[in-house]
């Protein structure tokens, strides 16, 4: 009988042992169906070192591959994306220095950083990522009539996402990935849309291969 007694001393009072052990599972329960059916996390985003580019005096596409993972129970919504530039090692007078930082617009997703013609290029839109998922994407970012020319990398990147549903309804942004921007490395061609690489070293092993 000693078991059932009140735990505060009281004869009349109901917090008794079963009730506490009782009311403590229910809380457990509650707390572990949230955490594993329906809590909503924030998207993980990371990205390779390969990607393509163009830079002309007249607009920058950058043609950059993501891989959005969400951890969490619930599915999320990937509503917007912008790529932030900044930094440079150019000195005061470099056009950089009027120029960034500078975000980048999302414009189209592609299936791979390579522009492959004939393939259907998709404008930007809203996209799901599943609970515990990953969705792969190329995203391209688009820069009009640009106040510089990016040759004084390398710059700092950062993807940043706007991501759905949000607590009290609230749009905040959240920077997901940073990662090097190695325009310094874009020898001639730079107006082409073609295949670039953030790695040094992949960029001498190129070299020493192609002379």
């Amino acid at each position: 009988m000693d078991v059932a007694l009140p735990l505060l001393g009281a004869t009349s009072a109901w917090i008794t042992p079963p009730v506490v052990i009782s009311v403590s599972a229910l809380i457990f329960t509650l707390a572990s169906f949230w955490w594993i059916q329906v809590r909503r996390g924030h998207p993980r985003v990371e990205t390779g070192h390969v990607f393509s580019g163009t830079i002309t005096g007249n607009k920058i596409i950058l043609y950059i591959p993501l891989v959005f993972h969400n951890p969490a129970p619930a599915t999320l919504v990937v509503a917007d994306i912008k790529l932030r530039l900044s930094g440079g090692a150019g000195d005061e007078n470099s056009p950089d220095r009027r120029a960034l930082p500078k975000r980048m617009f999302w414009i189209a997703f592609h299936g791979s950083v390579y522009p492959e013609q004939g393939k259907h290029r998709q404008y930007a839109m809203p996209f799901a990522v599943e609970g515990r998922k990953s969705v792969e994407r190329v995203i391209e970012f688009q820069w009009d009539t640009p106040e510089t020319q990016l040759k004084d990398g390398p710059y700092t990147a950062t993807v940043e996402v706007l991501a759905l549903p949000q607590r009290w309804r609230r749009r905040r942004w959240s920077s997901v990935c940073t990662f090097q921007l190695r325009t310094d490395l874009w020898s001639g061609n730079r107006n082409a849309l073609i295949p670039r690489t953030n790695d040094p070293e992949f960029y001498e092993a190129i070299r020493e291969v192609t002379g």
